[in-house]
């Protein structure tokens, strides 16, 4: 985890650099000044929002394995989020399994596999989003490119989803003929975390479940969009409605670059890019990244800290339980 929090620290600095490359710093703060703070409210509300239909999202997903109240998965939900913003190594999704598996008594395996299925549902609507933006107006080249390479990844991730779902049995037998020169008991514990991994892929099944998980993606990205829109307005950027699609776009190519936690620095350089398709110039571009940063941090922050608190659980326990293996559970 050293090598991988030092790597990230490494690329993360080296976006910070390119972003805040030529930038004078008095112009900097003199845009920050000007800042119309009223508008970063309903920015921080929208990031709420978003955290809020992820999870009523997820209870759809999870309810084959275990019916859940959206309210204990907003628990959930914001302790991992949080953990992204704190720990190192990308550890959020574990710590959502983790942490749900301990509440609510279920295998964190069949958890996380729910959360992979949200996450090829988030990527198919941000390639929609790409192909909107590429569509009506000119895009960058590598765009374009990498929006392919996705979807290509993302149709090879759905279908081994769907080919695991409705041939578990077949794909049991061979997870078991690969593994057989293996110790028998790591062949049981592998056997027994494929299982409950395939418990969590019946979501991928159900038509009802799949089309609310469409329906609710499609608030989720637009509470995304809003908070995105009202940072433009705090910094009285005048720029196409399109300029909210373009800008989430990149910085969700940005958080899938390994960078320090909170996605610092490459978050920044999206912003900046993104905007300048529109002719914002960089120190304001690079202005309205801090804010838009800000907006999405610290409430998630605050909700993570907070649920983690309720819980009875440290900030040290997320990490050491987010990497325990799915054996170790006391289930």
């Amino acid at each position: 985890m050293k090598l991988k929090l030092l790597i990230g620290c490494v690329i993360s600095a080296v976006f910070l650099y390119l972003a805040f490359r030529g930038i004078q710093w008095s112009e900097l703060a003199n845009i920050l000044k000007n800042t119309n703070v009223v508008y970063l409210i309903p920015a921080g509300a929208s990031t709420v929002v978003q955290l809020y239909l992820r999870s009523f999202r997820w209870k759809f997903m999870l309810r084959p394995v275990k019916p859940i109240p959206t309210a204990r998965l907003f628990s959930a939900t914001s302790i991992g989020y949080m953990a992204n913003n704190v720990l190192p190594a990308r550890l959020g999704e574990f710590v959502r399994a983790h942490v749900v598996g301990k509440q609510e008594n279920i295998s964190r395996t069949a958890s996380f596999a729910t959360i992979i299925y949200e996450r090829v549902a988030d990527v198919f609507a941000l390639l929609a989003m790409l192909w909107f933006v590429l569509l009506s107006a000119s895009g960058p080249d590598w765009l374009r490119r990498a929006g392919w390479w996705l979807l290509a990844l993302n149709m090879v991730s759905l279908a081994m989803l769907l080919l695991m779902d409705r041939y578990g049995a077949r794909f049991s037998r061979i997870l078991a003929f690969v593994i057989r020169p293996l110790p028998a008991g790591i062949r049981e514990k592998v056997m027994r975390i494929f299982s409950r991994f395939l418990t969590g892929l019946r979501a991928v099944s159900s038509v009802r479940v799949s089309i609310a998980v469409v329906l609710t993606s499609i608030l989720v990205w637009l509470s995304t969009l809003a908070g995105i829109y009202f940072c433009f307005g705090a910094l009285n950027l005048e720029v196409p409605l399109l300029a909210t699609v373009t800008v989430q776009v990149l910085v969700a190519f940005g958080t899938m670059i390994p960078s320090a936690p909170a996605y610092v620095g490459t978050t920044q350089y999206a912003c900046i890019v993104g905007l300048a398709v529109y002719g914002v110039g960089k120190s304001e571009a690079l202005a309205y990244s801090i804010l838009y940063h800000a907006t999405i941090f610290f409430p998630v922050t605050i909700l993570g800290f907070y649920f983690l608190w309720r819980s009875q659980m440290r900030i040290r326990d997320l990490s050491r339980g987010a990497q325990t293996s799915d054996g170790q559970e006391n289930q």
